[in-house]
């Protein structure tokens, strides 16, 4: 797939002629010489989140493989792939291979040193990383043994090693590999195809306060080999059903935004359901999901976090997504099962969990954001509440819980003071204006969900606290010329993108004037660089997701200008990372953060 060098391999006559990113699924074509074309798709079944049968929940993904004539005529062709351990452990540490049983052809590397939910961090050292064929397939072979036997035998010779070598080492220690070989050939205008599948057995998920929680699929299936044959024969199935979900959502984002549009929401797919698991809750045997803070840190279900990514999940998974306020809500209720050490006694809404996939975090070593997470939860709680036509009967044991956040807030505002905001990673942004629009919308959002619950008395008068707090907000917040709003209530010449607005719209609260949005919305156009819109007037860069969310307030004309820059920043930026949030709207760079969920944060037009 690109120049290398392995033992006289010299793989330069493969030329990658094209790449396709749909939401489940990468399509790479590739020419061989002037004879062979390859396609290579890589699929990761991850979506229809909300249903707990089928395939959605394993953690599997497929690769597969076809070749055709490009001449017309016959021709013998082999495949070859292989896997080392870098994807289950750090290349230092050492790990065992062996092959299972079943009806399967299983291939597996884990460490030799499994510390189950022994520690924290982006790659745990525990589990099991397994490559699977079919078994006794024709023109299949497989092999465990180095890097340089397996791709120097096949490259020169058509074949593998025929035994496996040295089980136990260290991953970097002549590099074992899991090899596998597939013989495609093809006759005259016919093509061939096959595939193999890549599983990851965590074995235990989360460490929750102290109670070991597991992954969804241990409900369903006794052990990993037989989640992993469910996994193949699933492969027919998953492969009609991914493409028509590609294309089904392929056309509605086109519909709302354009194909440039649609191209950044299948990217950030995976992106965002690749950052949460899903797992069998230890307290009430129910669903629960998790998401991780990808590189900003490795924080469990931080909800400044899952607040950005709401979109994509009350778009096309709203069960999913209450699922993940479970876990948050068991804690800061004190129903974890755990002891009083952990008790959170703290008026506003917890910031996180702990460091993944450890829960452990005490209500004082929390990151605290007040009426950051307060408003974020109460927005969640009825947008997810309105996405489920007006579902609410699980909230019965945290309406106390939601009334001292509501509480809270009401207390904080107008002027939040000296509290962190999600853009923490900027400092310190005393008197935000931005967060206290979050927290006028919060307060709507919990009059909402009052009003769901039959409590009119009460819907009323939050509702009527959130009117008067938006009158102060308009005469605090507004700069002094009167073109724009504030970045902080007690500084001109200063603005920020007003992305806490954006419920304010979508959940139909109408809380704050059309005409302020409408002028905001001006006077970012006239910031606007080559890569968009900078977050505030401190730097020139910008958050991708806030910037959608602000933008999906505009014109069609206004969207589809700051979409062309996000497309172009991602085609043009020198950083070869996972499609990053944070970035300089001058120079393409990226300024810190990748491959994390927030992205979802960009479906954010599809609600509207």
């Amino acid at each position: 797939m690109g120049p290398q060098n392995v033992s006289g391999i010299n793989a330069n006559n493969v030329e990658q002629i094209n790449v396709i990113v749909k939401p489940t699924t990468t399509v790479y074509t590739f020419m061989v010489g002037e004879m062979i074309k390859l396609e290579i798709k890589f699929t990761s079944p991850f979506f229809q989140l909300d249903e707990d049968v089928g395939y959605n929940h394993l953690p599997t993904n497929y690769v597969t493989y076809t070749v055709e004539s490009s001449d017309g005529g016959d021709h013998d062709v082999e495949v070859y792939f292989d896997v080392t351990g870098e994807g289950i452990v750090h290349p230092s540490e050492e790990i065992e291979m062996r092959r299972g049983g079943g009806e399967v052809e299983s291939l597996r590397i884990g460490g030799t040193e499994q510390d189950v939910l022994g520690g924290t961090g982006d790659r745990i050292n525990w589990g099991y990383f397994y490559l699977n064929v079919g078994k006794d397939a024709e023109g299949v072979a497989t092999s465990l043994s180095s890097d340089v036997s397996c791709r120097s035998l096949f490259y020169n010779h058509g074949y593998l090693p025929d035994d496996d070598d040295n089980l136990v080492r260290k991953v970097n220690d002549n590099w074992p590999v899991m090899a596998v070989k597939f013989d495609l050939n093809v006759e005259g205008n016919a093509s061939n195809s096959n595939f193999l599948t890549l599983t990851m057995d965590e074995v235990k998920s989360m460490d929750y306060f102290g109670t070991e929680v597991l992954p969804w699929w241990k409900t369903i299936y006794e052990k990993a080999e037989d989640m992993i044959e469910a996994g193949f024969e699933f492969y027919e199935q998953v492969i009609k059903d991914t493409e028509a979900y590609d294309e089904k959502l392929i056309e509605e984002f086109t519909e709302v935004g354009g194909e440039k549009y649609s191209d950044l929401l299948s990217l950030v797919h995976r992106q965002t359901t690749g950052a949460t698991a899903k797992t069998t809750s230890p307290i009430d045997g129910e669903p629960w999901h998790w998401m991780k803070e990808i590189s900003s840190d490795g924080d469990v279900s931080t909800v400044d976090v899952i607040y950005p990514a709401a979109p994509f999940f009350l778009y096309l998974a709203p069960e999913t997504l209450r699922r993940m306020f479970m876990p948050l809500l068991f804690y800061a209720n004190n129903s974890t099962g755990a002891t009083s050490e952990y008790d959170y006694d703290l008026p506003w809404a917890p910031h996180h969990l702990g460091v993944w996939p450890i829960c452990d975090i005490l209500a004082s070593d929390q990151e605290q954001m007040p009426v950051e997470e307060s408003g974020n939860f109460l927005i969640m709680l009825a947008a997810t509440a309105k996405a489920q036509n007006n579902s609410i009967e699980y909230l019965s044991p945290y309406w106390p819980l939601l009334k001292a956040w509501a509480d809270y807030n009401v207390a904080s505002l107008p002027d939040p003071g000296d509290q962190l905001c999600t853009d923490d990673f900027e400092g310190p942004s005393p008197h935000n204006v931005n967060l206290a629009a979050k927290g006028i919308v919060g307060l709507g959002a919990y009059a909402m969900l009052l009003e769901m619950k039959g409590d009119a008395e009460g819907s009323e008068k939050y509702m009527n606290i959130a009117k008067d707090l938006v009158g102060n907000w308009t005469e605090m917040g507004v700069d002094v010329d009167g073109s724009h709003t504030r970045l902080q209530f007690n500084l001109d010449d200063t603005w920020s993108l007003k992305y806490n607005l954006f419920f304010d719209v979508q959940l139909g609260l109408n809380l704050f004037p059309q005409d302020i949005i409408e002028y905001d919305l001006k006077h970012y156009d006239s910031l606007s660089n080559e890569y968009g819109v900078p977050l505030d007037s401190r730097g020139t860069f910008t958050k991708a997701d806030w910037l959608m969310w602000v933008y999906s307030l505009g014109t069609e004309e206004q969207l589809n200008a700051q979409v062309e820059k996000l497309w172009k920043f991602a085609d043009e930026t020198e950083d070869r990372v996972p499609f990053t949030d944070w970035y300089d709207t001058v120079s393409a760079k990226q300024q810190g953060f990748q491959a994390r969920p927030v992205m979802g944060g960009i479906y954010a037009k599809m609600l509207l």
